[in-house]
């Protein structure tokens, strides 16, 4: 049989934003069936206790005492089912959070792997761009050394000119 607690916390598996069918429809049953079993219960209980309420007290001394048993035994097996029902939605609570841990974990793995992966993307562009920046680096250094012997080669060629004159 179902309890409060079980119908309160079911949880349908969606399939493209919606609810699966079958699943539904049997849970449905399932409540069904056990709201019929809690109906025929309750009849027969208000019936007994109709008929309780009719009858004169007969009770003696003995049927007193196993009214008094039967009263505990009820009080026990109802002190039982809240115990049960407890525990039911204690591990229900537990799934729930360890489900959601694990789901926050997954988040922060995948934002632990994409920052890992951005790291390792502006090294490779760090690289690539001081390889560059050293080959143009180079490429000016060159430039001004050949400017610089032109430039030499100038002043003394213009140097023995002026002695020629």
């Amino acid at each position: 049989m179902l309890t409060p607690l079980e119908v309160h916390s079911k949880q349908f598996t969606a399939r493209f934003g919606r609810y699966s069918a079958a699943e539904v429809d049997d849970f449905l049953d399932l409540v069904g069936q056990s709201y019929d079993q809690l109906y025929r219960e309750n009849a027969e209980l208000k019936e007994r206790l109709r008929s309780l309420a009719e009858k004169p007290p007969e009770h003696g001394p003995a049927d007193i005492g196993e009214t008094l048993k039967q009263t505990l035994l009820m009080a026990q097996k109802a002190s039982e089912d809240a115990r049960r029902n407890a525990e039911e939605k204690a591990h229900l609570i537990v799934e729930n959070a360890e489900r959601e841990a694990a789901a926050v974990l997954d988040r922060a793995q995948e934002k632990v792997r994409g920052q890992q992966q951005r790291l390792e993307d502006l090294v490779a562009q760090h690289g690539t761009l001081r390889a560059r920046m050293k080959a143009m680096l180079e490429a000016y250094l060159e430039m001004l050394e050949d400017s610089a012997v032109s430039i030499s080669d100038v002043q003394l060629g213009q140097a023995r000119d002026g002695r020629k004159e």
